[in-house]
């Protein structure tokens, strides 16, 4: 069984829809199976899975890495992606990921289990999914077609815009939340994140749903949604590479043992800000250790691109720093402060990373608000405290959120309109004045629904940051 879910994957990445529209037939089963012949939750949910990871941790988070600043594109493709150079091509299999792979397979699985015992556990656990991959598409994209997706008779769906495909994506969570609710708790060993708990799933779909309205600078529902949402490590929504093949490892070693060369840490911002980024109470030698990948051998590396190596789709540490953020926001810095500190402390453990070398420093002392008073150790400039405690907490979304789009997500966020707390890494392209504000629609999309956008441009905000 364990090859099974690994070649679905293969197919899933590998697979073409020409010049098909991606969200066209949506709810059409093109094999025709019928729901006596198989138990959907092992068909269904790990490929669902899958083709999720592929788009959370896979070509996505590499070009926002690329473009905030995080990873450098040094040869070919990535080189020329990495000066803002992206075609509408590039994108077609990040589509095929969420529109077929995970929203049509995701709404297979709850027509298919609609009368099983575990109806409500499928269902919580695939409108999470759902809303993940159709979130990413909306937040990278803008505009994009989910309200006509699954309508009878409409083979080009219309586009809804940015703000209303999340509104759409938060009622589908709050279903997905009262869905796991009224779950028995379950174990489906089909589903390779928590094996079917319910509890921690409703905890993910929480801390999804304050990720959505930080997109939307909706930061008093943010809060509230992120007190619900992860509390511990063992609660983030992960994926763990069972090693068994190239498909199956760590996506970050999969691109460098298939491209090496292509892509570097080494004299990024971020390797240069982790170098430089320290005080009296902070060190980041260890970190720094940890994330600086060898882009040329795969086989190299042990830390954030080992072949083994654990991936955070949604993370605990996400959900603090949504908390401090949202709480500093709301005029609660002491509060705001806490949360950091909750994160220092397990950076300090050795918890929220491998120390790779004994030798490197290690070190997250706790901060008071003292420090950032103008003058303070972390507000040399003589910014406002809570501006200060404010830039320090989005500088650790960017360092911690490292491999997936939280930097980019950020500097799209808060570059133009809170530029004394925003993290601006330096243009790549000598003739660049502005970052890229948005991913280019899959070209198979462009070719085929006559209600695609004209594409504005990868410079042009998307609606929730205009």
């Amino acid at each position: 069984m364990k090859k099974i879910k690994y070649i679905l994957l293969a197919f899933l990445i590998g697979s073409s829809y020409s010049c098909e529209s991606l969200v066209e037939g949506i709810n059409d089963n093109p094999n025709e199976i019928s729901s006596d012949n198989f138990e959907a939750g092992v068909l269904l949910l790990k490929g669902i899975e899958l083709a999720n990871v592929g788009n959370q941790l896979g070509h996505l988070t590499r070009i926002g890495g690329m473009w905030s600043g995080q990873t450098v594109g040094t040869a070919l493709l990535y080189k020329s992606i990495y000066e803002y150079n992206l075609s509408a091509e590039e994108t077609s299999t990040v589509w095929e990921h969420a529109y077929q792979g995970v929203a049509k397979q995701a709404r297979l699985m709850r027509e298919h289990t609609k009368n099983s015992p575990k109806a409500a556990q499928y269902s919580g656990i695939s409108k999470v999914l759902e809303a993940n991959s159709i979130g990413t598409i909306a937040n990278l994209f803008g505009d994009a077609p989910y309200s006509e997706i699954a309508t009878d008779g409409i083979d080009d769906p219309k586009f809804d815009s940015q703000k209303e495909v999340f509104a759409q994506l938060q009622t589908l969570l709050d279903g997905a939340i009262a869905d796991l609710g009224a779950a028995t708790n379950t174990a489906v060993p089909e589903d390779l994140h928590f094996a079917g708990n319910t509890l921690k799933w409703a905890k993910v779909a929480h801390t999804l749903k304050a990720r959505m309205y930080i997109y939307t600078r909706e930061y008093d529902k943010a809060y509230q949604s992120a007190l619900k949402g992860i509390s511990a490590t063992s609660e983030a929504l992960v994926f763990t590479p069972p090693n068994i093949g190239n498909g199956s490892l760590n996506l970050n070693y999969k691109m460098i043992n298939e491209r090496g060369g292509y892509w570097a840490f080494t004299g990024s911002y971020l390797d240069k800000l982790l170098t430089s980024r320290g005080n009296s109470k902070t060190n980041e030698a260890a970190r720094l250790t940890y994330y600086r990948f060898d882009g040329n051998a795969a086989n190299n590396n042990k830390g954030i691109a080992a072949a083994g190596r654990p991936m955070t789709l949604i993370g605990y540490e996400e959900n603090l720093l949504i908390l401090a953020e949202t709480a500093t926001r709301a005029g609660k810095p002491e509060e705001g402060l806490g949360y950091l500190n909750t994160l220092r402390a397990f950076l300090a453990s050795g918890k929220g990373f491998d120390k790779l070398n004994a030798a490197d420093a290690l070190k997250y002392d706790a901060y008071t608000l003292a420090d950032f008073a103008p003058g303070g150790i972390e507000n040399a400039d003589g910014i406002p405290q809570n501006r200060a405690l404010l830039r320090e907490i989005i500088q650790e979304r960017y360092v911690t959120g490292f491999t997936n789009t939280l930097g980019f997500d950020d500097l799209r966020r808060l570059g133009a309109k809170e530029r004394d707390i925003a993290v601006l890494p330096p243009f790549n392209s000598a003739t660049a004045s502005k970052y890229p504000q948005r991913f280019i629609v899959a070209q198979t999309e462009l070719s085929a629904n006559p209600n695609a956008p004209r594409d504005p441009g990868i410079f042009v905000e998307t609606e929730v940051n205009k």
